[in-house]
């Protein structure tokens, strides 16, 4: 292999061995006790994509730099079965995740365009709402990039106008808060946690914390508004008795698996939102990881070496 040739699998295969062992670390995380806390859907969010995010961070910063300062350009090197076998579990990880992005796209898309059809547009609390024909209960967004509020017309006949733009200001805080693009990057996520049960368990927790943020954020600490949100949910829960309805992964129904637990939330008084990650704290953080790696870029460099001679 040339030079280039070998960086490219080089990348490739510490990204994979970074996002299997970053993959593990969360899963011991997770068992050692986050699952009973009550986390934050930012917690949720960065603990579940810890491992993509932080195998491509470390590939990034710190194995391409010391590659490029101490691998000789001129020597040819022949990969060891190791290293082969590293950059295919990346490659699977990563065509794994496309693959999920573009299922969970195409439902999301599929379900827009059979509405299309038959919807109707209203404006309800000041935000444009799709309106159609549809036996389910649905109420969503759906999409990522361009999400859409939906309400089925069975809906909007069983509950009052003051629930309806309670649902519809939920629907907005998730618009807000971009869930959809949260969700999709939780879906199509590229590492070995999407095969394990905690991956699975991760993303449910996540939907749960932020189907609880949005109704808080809908809602506030307006008695009136909460009650008539709990009052809406449980009507859509009502309705969904006896349906056998499948919603695409790709959106943010508002009747999730938990309405006791909300209900039971939006009626009692208010609690204290759990502690959130900052953004600002995170990066820092990164920050320090990559500038405390530059004098170990000699050891870096020679661990490579190992990975790529490995079995050969």
């Amino acid at each position: 292999m040339n030079f280039a040739e070998t960086l490219v699998l080089v990348l490739a295969a510490v990204y994979g061995l970074a996002g299997l062992l970053l993959s593990i670390l969360v899963t011991c995380i997770w068992h050692a006790g986050f699952h009973r806390r009550r986390a934050a859907s930012g917690e949720l969010l960065a603990l579940r994509l810890l491992p993509p995010v932080g195998a491509a961070f470390l590939t990034l910063t710190v194995t391409l730099p010391a590659f490029l300062i101490y691998e000789p350009a001129h020597e040819a090197e022949q990969a060891g079965p190791l290293l082969a076998g590293l950059v295919i579990f990346a490659l699977i990880t990563l065509g794994h995740g496309i693959v999920r992005a573009w299922h969970a796209g195409a439902a999301a898309a599929a379900l827009l365009h059979r509405c299309a059809r038959n919807n109707r547009g209203l404006v309800i609390a000041e935000q444009p709402v799709d309106v159609i024909e549809v036996s389910d209960p649905l109420v969503a967004v759906i999409g990522a990039w361009r999400p859409r509020i939906v309400v089925a017309r069975g809906v909007l006949a069983a509950c009052t106008d003051e629930e309806i733009r309670q649902v519809v200001a939920h629907e907005v805080a998730h618009v807000s808060a971009r869930d959809n693009v949260k969700l999709l990057l939780l879906l199509a996520s590229p590492d070995a946690l999407a095969w394990a049960p905690t991956g699975k368990a991760l993303i449910a927790r996540w939907r749960a914390a932020a189907e609880f943020e949005a109704d808080a954020r809908a809602s506030g600490a307006d008695r009136r508004k909460r009650v008539a949100l709990a009052s809406a949910l449980i009507k859509v829960a009502r309705l969904s008795i006896g349906t056998r309805h499948q919603f695409p992964v790709l959106s943010m129904p508002i009747a999730s698996d938990d309405v006791e637990g909300r209900v039971r939330r939006l009626l009692a008084p208010l609690r204290p939102s759990p502690r959130t990650l900052h953004i600002q704290v995170v990066f820092a953080g990164a920050c320090l990881i990559a500038v405390l790696a530059v004098p170990l870029y000699g050891i870096v460099q020679e661990l490579i070496e190992v990975l790529v001679a490995f079995g050969r």
